[in-house]
């Protein structure tokens, strides 16, 4: 009985003992904290919320809320997701699906008639949004002093606008009406080349995911060979002027200063240690136990959160200085030579905190929307993408004035490009070769740097390998291509070997089946 007294008085003198020397703990890492945003801000370095503004005149609102008035959600249920636009048949050949007549959902309906009808529902907001990608720069009026969770509702419905002028444009096209098909592609590429993102991780992303579904749609548009040159001239001229790498620093800078606004909220939580008068007689050592646990959680914003925000400051310094170096590489093979490239360190704290929390739950959140490449992977083949199309815009325009295209790349240039293109992967000039029918296949390496002959990245998951689990890390063994479209043979050949693929997974299916039955 008086071991139990004994405790209870330790513990009921502890709280007043931690009153007067939590003050004096965390002095010393406030001020070196303090000392350190000084430093970094006198360095040029942003440390403060205030110091972004993204907010946009009424002129970009009004055309904000056409982009993203509806979300634009159609999504036809011809292949898993969105329409795939470059369903790989052969190594190297694509299906032009809009010359499909026969195409049909998994529903059995007849693909175009359901597509046809899906976007008919949305014509007048859809023609809205199309008109105002096509009026001027986009950005969206954001609320800075959000931090780490600024809402960002306009990338979901940017992406899903994207996917939907793309497969818009595609019936068009299929529907032989060209001005209007051509009027979505150069809406699709406007969301990508017009689009100035917020200095966001995730807003990045979003626009090279953008960037990929206009390369898809520009690839199925120029298979047919009747636009203008003047129509070529202008979508060349607008992927001219993007820079993808541009504006990445900023995204650091910007996690600095929410990292910063997330260790001063943690230290306005308050902390309850949940010890009642009545719980320490009846049971001291659980008391003690929740004490022990509130000595760590109250001490936390008084000294440990200090330590945190000064170890923020200097880590997120580190990475917009790796960052910086990087977008000056002259080529993906130099700049993944570079620290903080291909393997970045995600902050960790000693101490457990919801500061810590959140940091994990965004680096999750980026594994997941950059699919394993990272940001800077993801920028490189964005730009990568960007050098192939103008290539291809080049050789097209070139084919319509000389009726076919030519041994080598390097003749597209100057007339049709300033310079011959390069493979922003290695620094090589893009691999280009003539096919036997007459197309051409124009490729990159890729992020693995690796010559494979122009063959096509493996799509995961896919109707094509329906075996193949569906997977978020891209794969390293093929190449950036803009392939030639497949021959009627090559389309025949594949679909059999699907139908065969598919009909023998169902049978290996069953079969599995029959034998837990037979088990049971």
């Amino acid at each position: 009985m008086k071991l139990r007294w004994k405790i209870a008085t330790v513990i009921v003198l502890l709280p007043v003992i931690v009153f007067f020397l939590l003050p004096r703990l965390d002095n010393r890492e406030q001020k070196m904290a303090e000392r350190t945003r000084v430093d970094l801000h006198k360095q040029g370095f942003k440390t403060d919320l205030a110091e972004f503004n993204f907010s946009t005149p009424d002129e970009l609102r009004e055309r904000e809320a056409a982009l993203t008035v509806r979300g634009y959600t159609v999504r036809p249920t011809f292949l898993p997701g969105e329409l795939d636009l470059m369903t790989a048949v052969g190594s190297d050949t694509a299906l032009v699906l809009w010359k499909e007549e026969k195409l049909q959902t998994y529903s059995g309906e007849y693909f175009w008639a359901e597509l046809r009808e899906s976007l008919k529902k949305d014509k007048a907001s859809l023609d809205s949004a199309c008109a105002a990608a096509l009026t001027g720069p986009i950005r969206f009026d954001l609320d800075a002093s959000g931090g780490s969770g600024i809402l960002l509702p306009h990338l979901a419905a940017l992406k899903n606008l994207a996917q939907t002028l793309s497969s818009r444009a595609v019936l068009e096209l299929h529907d032989d009406n060209k001005n209007a098909a051509w009027n979505d592609l150069l809406a699709s590429t406007r969301l990508v080349t017009a689009w100035q993102p917020e200095p966001v991780d995730i807003s990045q992303f979003v626009r090279f995911s953008c960037a990929t579904i206009a390369y898809n749609t520009t690839w199925q548009m120029l298979q047919e060979k009747s636009w203008a040159d003047d129509q070529l001239a202008g979508l060349q001229r607008e992927w001219e002027s993007v820079d993808f790498l541009y504006g990445l620093p900023e995204t650091a800078a910007f996690s600095r200063a929410s990292a910063v606004a997330m260790c001063r909220l943690e230290r306005h939580q308050r902390v309850s240690s949940g010890v009642t008068f009545e719980g320490i007689f009846h049971s001291p050592l659980s008391t003690w136990s929740q004490l022990r646990y509130y000595w760590r959680q109250r001490s936390y914003p008084n000294h440990g959160s200090y330590e945190d925000e000064r170890a923020l400051l200097l880590y997120y310094r580190d990475r917009e200085i790796q960052l910086s170096r990087a977008v000056q590489s002259p080529n993906w093979s130099a700049m993944r030579e570079l620290p903080g490239v291909t393997n970045p360190v995600p902050f960790q704290s000693k101490y457990s905190s919801g500061m810590q929390s959140l940091l994990n739950m965004k680096q999750i959140t980026l594994q997941f929307a950059g699919q394993g490449g990272g940001l800077l992977g993801r920028a490189a083949e964005a730009e990568t993408r960007r050098r192939i199309l103008l290539a291809a815009v080049a050789l097209e325009r070139r084919h319509k004035q000389y009726g076919s295209y030519p041994k080598t790349l390097q003749e597209v240039a100057p007339e049709y490009l300033k310079n011959p293109p390069t493979d922003f992967m290695d620094g090589s000039p893009l691999r280009y070769r003539l096919a036997p029918d007459g197309n051409f296949v124009l490729y990159s390496v890729g992020l693995d740097c690796i010559d494979n002959n122009g063959q096509m990245q493996p799509r995961l998951g896919s109707s094509q390998n329906p075996r193949q689990p569906i997977s978020f890390e891209i794969p390293q063994g093929g190449d950036l291509v803009w392939p030639r479209p497949a021959g009627g043979n090559e389309v025949a050949t594949q679909r059999a070997q699907a139908k065969e693929a598919k009909e023998k997974n169902l049978q290996e299916i069953l079969q599995k089946e029959s034998e837990r039955e037979k088990e049971e």
